[in-house]
């Protein structure tokens, strides 16, 4: 898997008016103040302001399900120290990022400030091998099987960590919300679980 092409975007990241606030929360949800600030600024971006109010209002019980199903699949706590308190951790930190990305419109920010830094740390880690195979089932959807075969092992554990990120935001989300926030958390994938 080659890391994805990003198309060129119209970010407002570095808005007169909001550059400093995004500043100010990064690594973090924006809080009400901050979002009402955002719509009052471009209150035709109204439909991100609500997505990352979505967001944020699931993003616990997102992470904690994300985290629970995968180390089902993964022993990391029989290898790593702290296991299930750093994956915690760092898939809230994606979360944060991808959605202040999504404020932004402005995925090569969200690539050049966590997710390449992010995937030099999580590919330069062991993870085990996968303790439970793929079920086969006979009308399910077996997509992600085919991704998995084409991964070296220490990337396997990455793809199936934020595809369920994705998947469980999609359950989890209003179809306008995660329509916006799709395309952060398949960049994630894409980035994170690239050679």
């Amino acid at each position: 898997m080659t890391p994805p092409v990003l198309e060129p975007t119209t970010s407002v990241r570095k808005h007169p008016q909001l550059d400093a606030m995004f500043r100010a929360c990064e690594c973090r949800h924006l809080n009400s103040d901050e979002l009402t600030e955002y719509q009052r600024v471009l209150p035709e971006q109204h439909q991100r302001v609500a997505a990352a109010k979505e967001i944020a209002a699931v993003e616990q019980s997102v992470v904690e399900r994300v985290v629970n199903e995968i180390f089902i699949l993964y022993p990391f706590e029989k290898n790593h120290a702290l296991a299930r308190t750093k994956a915690l951790r760092d898939i809230r930190i994606v979360s944060a990022y991808a959605t202040q990305s999504m404020l932004m419109n402005d995925p090569h920010w969200y690539r050049d400030k966590l997710l390449l830094w992010l995937r030099t740390i999580l590919q330069a880690m062991h993870f085990p091998d996968r303790e439970i195979a793929p079920r086969k089932t006979m009308f399910g959807n077996q997509s992600n099987d085919g991704e998995l075969q084409n991964l070296a092992p220490n990337q396997k554990a990455i793809y199936e960590t934020y595809t369920k990120l994705k998947n469980n935001y999609r359950e989890r989300l209003s179809a306008e919300s995660f329509s916006l926030f799709e395309k952060y958390l398949q960049q994630t994938i894409d980035t994170l679980s690239a050679k």
